[in-house]
């Protein structure tokens, strides 16, 4: 790549500090949610590490000791194999973009940082949306994703009542948001986010000034995307791992 980094070089942030959710018969960080017998933690490190990324700093919050029990065996994993996890509180009730400051602060020589949240199983291609943020040289490159939802739509006409058909797909292809994978490069972040320090939502809050600024970016992902939020989502995802391993 032009910049110079290889994916080897660059941090992955993993923002694990969202409220506890009850799955699975207990309350827990959505980090420790099982799919497939292994938590979400591990399945998002692995994406990562596929592509060759090797350093992870992962930011918990609600649930920290469960996240660094947790996070224990997949360190292990990952020195053996060289490459790199610490678990670092950011708080109980902190947003995104607070988390993510903490994140900074604990990599000031990172030019470029991944950001991911910790609950999106699919099959983004890391390293075509670090091209894509490479070739574009703006502040941060965003994944996109089809607006994703459990409903088919239906085919109607407009003058009948009569039904068409179904979606082949529950997605809505003209609809797209940001499917939670980011690249940041720090440089030109600094220069483009004057109000960071009091920001506290990095979607909400820091996305929208970079857009304004002309400085966002984003890279197409028409594959495999699923949130898991539910006890649903994390069925539907253990589907997809089935078939990818």
């Amino acid at each position: 790549m032009k910049s110079g980094e290889s994916p080897a070089d660059i941090p992955v942030v993993i923002l694990a500090g969202g409220e506890l959710v009850d799955l699975q018969g207990r309350r827990q960080p959505k980090a420790c949610v099982l799919v497939a017998g292994r938590p979400m933690l591990a399945h998002v490190v692995d994406h990562y590490w596929r592509y060759g990324f090797r350093r992870f700093l992962v930011c918990s919050g609600a649930g920290h000791q469960q996240v660094v029990e947790m996070a224990n065996n997949e360190r292990k994993r990952l020195e053996g194999e060289g490459g790199e996890m610490d678990v670092v509180f950011t708080g109980e009730s902190a947003g995104t973009a607070q988390r993510l400051r903490e994140a900074f602060r604990l990599l000031p020589n990172d030019r470029t940082v991944a950001v991911s949240y910790v609950d999106i199983i699919s099959d983004v291609d890391l390293a075509a949306v670090l091209g894509t943020h490479v070739a574009e040289a703006g502040a941060v490159t965003l994944t996109a994703v089809n607006l994703p939802t459990r409903f088919k739509p239906l085919g109607v006409n407009l003058f009948s009542a009569r039904v068409r058909g179904l979606a082949t797909k529950p997605i809505t292809e003209d609809t797209l948001v940001s499917g939670g994978y980011y690249f940041v490069n720090r440089n030109q972040f600094a220069e483009v986010v004057h109000d960071w320090e009091n920001q506290e939502r990095f979607e909400q809050e820091t996305l929208p000034a970079l857009a304004a600024s002309a400085a966002l970016f984003y890279h197409k992902h028409d594959g495999y995307w699923q949130p898991i939020d539910s006890g649903r989502d994390a069925r539907m995802a253990e589907q997809y791992v089935g078939t990818r391993e």
